[in-house]
C-alpha cells in the first residue's frame, strides 16, 4: 500500500506566495502571479518590432504614398498663395507710386510758376540791355559827341545781363524715383521732358553770352575811361518795371567825359562787340519767351490732367 502512495515533492505541496500576498490585507493591488506577469513584459526587440510595425500603417509616414493629384492641389494653392501675395504688394506699391507722381507735380506746379515770373524779370533786363546796345552802336557812328549818352548806354548793357534757368526739384525727384512711367497722358509726359531738355540748350547759350560779354570788356578799355564807369556804377538804382522783374538803372556821369580814342578802328571794334553781343541776347531773349510760353501751357496741361483747380483731390 505504501508503495502506490504518490510521492510529493516539499516544495510543490507548500502554498504558493503569491496566494499569501492574494490573501494579505495590507495591499488593495490585485497580484498577478509571476508566469503570468513574464508573459506580458516585452523585450526590446518586442517593442522594436511593434513600432515598425505601428509606422508602416501610419498614412501620415514619410513613404506614404500621394496620388498626383494631391500634389497638383498643393502645387496650385501654393501658386495662388504667392500670386495673390505678389499682386496686392504690387497693386499696394502702384497706388503709392502713383500718390507721389501727383505729390511732386503739384509741387512742379510751384516750380513752373517761379520760373514764369523769373522769366519776365530776366527778359525785362535782356531786353532793356539790348535796346541800348542798339543805341550805343548808333550814337558811335552818327554822333561821337554825345559822350554822357554814349557811356550811359554802354554801362547800362553790361549792368543788366540776366541768365534763364529752371528750378527743377520736382522733375529731378520724378525721373530719380523712377515715378515718370506712372505719368498715363504721353502728350503730358513729352511736354515736361521738353520743357526740361530745354535749359540744356540754353546753358549753352548761357557760355556764349558770357563770352560775348567777356569780348565786350576787353573792348571797352580801348574807348572808356574806368573811373567814370566806377562813378556811374556807385549810384546806381534797381527799380521795378512793370513786367515784374528788375532792371539795374544806372546815373549819368556828372559832367561830359571825354572818349579815350576817336580811332575809327577802335570804334568799330566796340560797335561790333556790341553787335554780336545784342544779336545773340535777342535771340535768347526769343527762346526766354518761347519757354514761357511752353510752361504756362504746362501748368494748364497738369491742372487739366489732374484737376488740382478742383475741389477733388
Amino acid at each position: 500500500m505504501e508503495q502506490n502512495k504518490p510521492i510529493y515533492n516539499e516544495e510543490e505541496i507548500k502554498p504558493p506566495n503569491n496566494e499569501q500576498q492574494l490573501n494579505n490585507p495590507s495591499t488593495d493591488e490585485p497580484l498577478v502571479p509571476a508566469a503570468e506577469t513574464s508573459a506580458i513584459i516585452n523585450t526590446p526587440s518586442d517593442i522594436k518590432e511593434m513600432e515598425v510595425h505601428h509606422h508602416a500603417h501610419d498614412p501620415a509616414a514619410p513613404h506614404h504614398k500621394k496620388n498626383w493629384k494631391s500634389y497638383f492641389w498643393e502645387f496650385l494653392m501654393l501658386f495662388l498663395a504667392v500670386s495673390l501675395g505678389f499682386y496686392a504688394e504690387n497693386t499696394r506699391e502702384v497706388i503709392l507710386h502713383k500718390k507721389e507722381v501727383k505729390t511732386q507735380l503739384n509741387s512742379m506746379l510751384s516750380d513752373l510758376q517761379a520760373d514764369i515770373i523769373l522769366f519776365d524779370s530776366v527778359t525785362d533786363r535782356n531786353s532793356y540791355g539790348a535796346q541800348m546796345a542798339d543805341s550805343l552802336i548808333e550814337m558811335l557812328h552818327s554822333n561821337n559827341k554825345n559822350t554822357t549818352e554814349i557811356y550811359f548806354a554802354a554801362r547800362t548793357v553790361t549792368a543788366n545781363l540776366g541768365y534763364y534757368y529752371t528750378n527743377s526739384k520736382s522733375f529731378d525727384q520724378l525721373k530719380t524715383a523712377g515715378l515718370l512711367r506712372y505719368i498715363k497722358s504721353k502728350e503730358l509726359l513729352d511736354s515736361i521732358g521738353a520743357y526740361y531738355v530745354s535749359f540744356q540748350w540754353l546753358a549753352n547759350q548761357i557760355d556764349l553770352l558770357r563770352l560775348k560779354m567777356d569780348e565786350i570788356h576787353r573792348g571797352n578799355a580801348l574807348l572808356f575811361d574806368g573811373y567814370v564807369f566806377q562813378q556811374m556804377i556807385s549810384t546806381r538804382i534797381t527799380g521795378a518795371t512793370t513786367l515784374g522783374g528788375q532792371r539795374t538803372t544806372l546815373t549819368k556821369p556828372a559832367m561830359k567825359p571825354e572818349l579815350l580814342s576817336t580811332d575809327a578802328k577802335d570804334i568799330n571794334t566796340v560797335s561790333l562787340n556790341y553787335h554780336y553781343y545784342t544779336a545773340t541776347i535777342k535771340f535768347y531773349v526769343r527762346m526766354g519767351n518761347a519757354l514761357q510760353n511752353r510752361a504756362k501751357r504746362l501748368i494748364q496741361m497738369i491742372n487739366k490732367e489732374y484737376s488740382f483747380n478742383s475741389n477733388t483731390d
